[in-house]
């Protein structure tokens, strides 16, 4: 019976939003507000969907269906990527229905809006390399369907040329790893790739190939140009772009991992990654505008998530990846609050700032009290001492958000109350994070690949990254070092702007 009943919901949460893009297209110019809240609708109910398949994935019940090539399946994978999609969709859509009253282009986000959504789940449930190549390239059309929503904006037809010149190298190495394994193999189901299957010269080219796909996507270096340049498209679209879209790098690394897991691939994914992370965190502290600092933000973010696929911890990779999805849609959607807040922050009298030997103390508040928390957590949960490395990835992730995080609140209150108040803050939420992590990284452990390096050759990489990381620090806040970081201050805030380039198009 829930064969019969998972089948039509697998085909409905896949031709729904289609049907939705279609109406929208068709109607949308009519009835803007109307077709923008049906779309927040099935949206919403593909969410509860993506909710009860998840439940089944547990039992475990799997739902399949395949037509010659193509061929979609919901494994726990799956349906936790569904769930995000589904989720952030809902959100963005329903603010949107708001957001864009009024506007002749509303009708259109509906119908990009519901496509992207439909090719993403597209990507996550497919179960052969020709469908999710397929998926891949709808969600890229659709993205740039959404950011020429202001067509007549240089800086949005700017924004629209660059990433599809980006998508476009990415494109074409993801179909051309998908032809040489096609033709080597034939028509080869996801769950048949191995290593041991494919041997020969074609291997490494098809990893780099496939890793190539993941970078642009995903706007790591030397495809990261991209992404900043999208920010002239209306808030709705920067939100499902930063929240869902951008995921897509780590999403196919992990659906792909037995190509992409040569020596070459793997070092090539660690470089841009870390690259990537540190590049896109100088820029980010050095933005003067929101948005752009939203966007090298998540350039950031998602070097953290090729980072983790580059070490094989893939749990890790999908957890952050679900996580910034939610938060960065947040993040967009209440970017006015955002600039409020930092008005206040500017706001704040002399009398309020760390300063002298207050301020080093500060920063090792900041820097300790997430990090007793984050023990007691681990303690208290359970999580054994030198298991779940990706646990651990995410562990180090989280000392670091929660010092900046601690750093800001200690800002707002420099002095004894202040970091009482935050350390009882931090320790239910270190706990709940621990639970969280250990939680679904058991539920996914079924779905997902073995590492693919060893834990010293991780363990000796993070610890190349925090010894560099601490490097920067020291110099960002040594008081000896001010003609150096002028110069680079200076340095990231050019190396952050962009100078839209003519597109031909009239305004």
């Amino acid at each position: 019976m829930f064969e019969v009943v998972g089948t039509a919901a697998l085909v409905g949460l896949l031709v729904a939003p289609v049907l939705v893009a279609l109406v929208a297209l068709l109607l949308g110019g009519r009835a803007p507000r109307l077709i923008g809240q049906v779309g927040a609708l099935f949206a919403g109910a593909g969410l509860v969907v993506a909710v009860v398949l998840a439940l089944r994935a547990a039992n475990p019940d799997v739902v399949s269906i395949s037509a010659g090539i193509v061929g979609v399946t919901t494994d726990r994978l799956a349906v936790v990527l569904l769930m995000l999609i589904f989720g952030v969709s809902t959100v963005v859509q329903a603010f949107a229905v708001r957001y864009l009253a009024g506007d002749l282009r509303a009708g259109w986000f509906t119908a990009g809006a519901a496509l992207l959504t439909a090719a993403s789940a597209g990507l996550v449930t497919s179960s052969t390399l020709v469908s999710l190549a397929l998926s891949w390239s709808v969600a890229g059309i659709a993205l740039c369907l959404l950011l020429s929503t202001y067509w007549q904006l240089p800086t949005a037809r700017d924004g629209v040329r660059r990433t599809a010149t980006a998508f476009l190298f990415g494109d074409l190495a993801l179909w051309a790893a998908v032809g040489l394994v096609t033709a080597r193999r034939g028509t080869v189901a996801l769950q048949d790739l191995g290593a041991k299957q494919f041997t020969g010269p074609l291997v490494p080219v098809v990893a780099v190939l496939v890793v190539i796909a993941a970078l642009s996507r995903s706007a790591q270096i030397p495809f990261h140009r991209w992404l900043p340049a999208t920010l002239a498209a209306p808030t709705p679209v920067s939100a499902l772009l930063h929240a869902g879209v951008v995921n897509a790098g780590g999403i196919l690394l992990v659906r792909l991992s037995p190509l992409a897991t040569t020596e070459v691939a793997v070092g090539l994914t660690i470089l841009a990654g870390a690259t990537t992370m540190a590049y896109g965190a100088v820029i980010m502290l050095v933005k003067p505008d929101i948005k752009g600092a939203l966007a090298h933000s998540t350039m950031a973010q998602m070097g953290f998530m090729i980072l983790t696929c580059g070490l094989g911890l893939w749990a890790a990779a999908v957890i952050h990846l679900v996580a910034h999805g939610f938060y960065k849609a947040t993040l967009f959607l209440s970017s006015g609050s955002a600039i409020a807040h930092h008005r206040r922050q500017a706001a704040l009298p002399p009398a309020q700032r760390l300063t002298g030997r207050h301020r080093l103390g500060g920063l090792a508040t900041a820097l300790l009290l997430p990090l007793i928390a984050l023990y007691a957590a681990v303690r208290l949960v359970g999580l054994p001492p030198g298991a779940h490395s990706a646990a651990q990835a995410l562990l180090l992730f989280a000392e670091a958000t929660g010092a900046a995080t601690t750093w800001g609140w200690l800002q707002r209150r420099p002095d004894l109350g202040g970091a009482v108040s935050a350390a009882v803050f931090l320790l239910p939420a270190a706990v709940g994070y621990v639970a969280v992590i250990d939680a679904v990284s058991g539920f996914l452990a079924p779905a997902l690949p073995d590492p693919t390096l060893p834990t010293t050759t991780i363990l000796a990489i993070v610890t190349v990254a925090l010894i560099s990381l601490g490097g920067l620090a020291a110099l960002w806040y040594s008081p000896a070092a001010t003609p150096v970081q002028r110069v680079l201050y200076t340095r990231a805030l050019s190396a952050g702007h962009l100078t839209p380039r003519p597109t031909g198009a009239r305004t």
